[in-house]
């Protein structure tokens, strides 16, 4: 590569954590920002002068501007250029990635509308209970069951799965991406390398959730994953949505109408700084918040409320 993409690469290496192996100049080029090869939320385009580029992430709503040259010491007629070459890339990218949203969408919607209401003793149903949720019935109408998706990695098929799903919407109720757990027919983790997985997405995914239940009385909780979250609100009673990850917690958008937030943090570092993150927006906003955390470390509510249960099945077979 020439010396100008080199430096773009470097750039876009220390900014996102990844980069292209090769950055082509006038390409438009989209590569992962993530370990999974199939993700492709990082774009970049260096110029075909040279002297400029774009690079970001789609994931992480990050954008940024890179120039070979001080900016400081370009000319008037040089940073005009530069801006006119940023703005033709904008449109570019936006364009591309309106047409992929609407590709995805579509792809979604036909994945959804295949999915069924999960029932007592089916895939769904039994990995819950063994994640020590067997008594959360009925399940919140945003899980469903679809009875056999592919598992591809790498280009490879590993298998046709039963898959739990859940709708990823924003706060005005929009679904942007589905949540995907594999597992097997009788309820535990498929054996495949990553269990939990996101569709792609039909718009930007910071800020959404797992809308498992609706605010009541201005009221909502958050929490990292749906287990955590069915846990919490198994525990509390408070109605409850999931995050998916700790960095979506941190961005969570709260629907409108909320006065009150409880987070239902994960006792790992991550969990720690996404929840005050979160807190910290929250307060600003005005709004009333409380964090709750597991007092053991790397503990998250869901293991919390399965230690419960299992505590309460050994007394009640010592009573009997």
């Amino acid at each position: 590569m020439s010396s100008a993409a080199t430096s773009l690469q470097v750039a876009i290496r220390a900014a996102l954590g990844h980069a292209p192996d090769v950055i082509e100049p006038g390409r438009f080029q989209r590569f992962p920002t993530s370990d999974r090869r199939s993700d492709k939320a990082g774009w970049c385009k260096l110029f075909n002068d040279m002297r400029g580029g774009v690079f970001g992430c789609y994931r992480q709503g990050i954008s940024e501007t890179w120039t070979a040259a001080d900016r400081a010491t370009m000319t008037k007629e040089q940073r005009a250029a530069l801006a006119r070459q940023v703005l033709a890339a904008t449109v570019q990218r936006q364009a591309q990635q309106r047409q992929q949203w609407a590709v995805n969408a579509d792809r979604n919607a036909q994945l959804l509308a295949q999915s069924v209401l999960p029932v007592p003793g089916d895939p769904c149903a039994l990995y819950l209970e063994q994640r020590g949720l067997g008594g959360v019935w009925p399940l919140p109408a945003a899980l469903r069951l679809h009875h056999a998706l592919p598992y591809w990695d790498g280009g490879k098929k590993l298998g046709m799965f039963p898959v739990m799903l859940a709708p990823v919407v924003a706060h005005d109720g929009r679904m942007v991406a589905l949540h995907r757990t594999y597992l097997t027919r009788d309820g535990r983790k498929a054996e495949v390398p990553e269990v939990k997985k996101l569709t792609g997405a039909a718009g930007p995914l910071s800020g959404t959730c797992i809308a498992l239940h609706k605010p009541v009385r201005g009221c909502i909780a958050v929490a990292e994953g749906i287990e955590t979250a069915l846990a919490g609100w198994r525990a509390s009673g408070l109605p409850t949505v999931a995050a998916y990850c700790a960095g979506n917690l941190a961005t969570y958008v709260w629907p409108p109408g909320i006065n009150r937030l409880v987070v239902f943090a994960d006792a790992d570092p991550a969990g720690y700084a996404a929840a005050e993150s979160l807190k910290v927006r929250a307060l600003r906003a005005g709004l009333s918040v409380a964090v709750m955390t597991p007092s053991t470390p790397g503990a998250d509510w869901c293991d919390v409320w399965a230690q419960r249960a299992a505590v309460a099945v050994a007394a009640s077979k010592a009573a009997a």
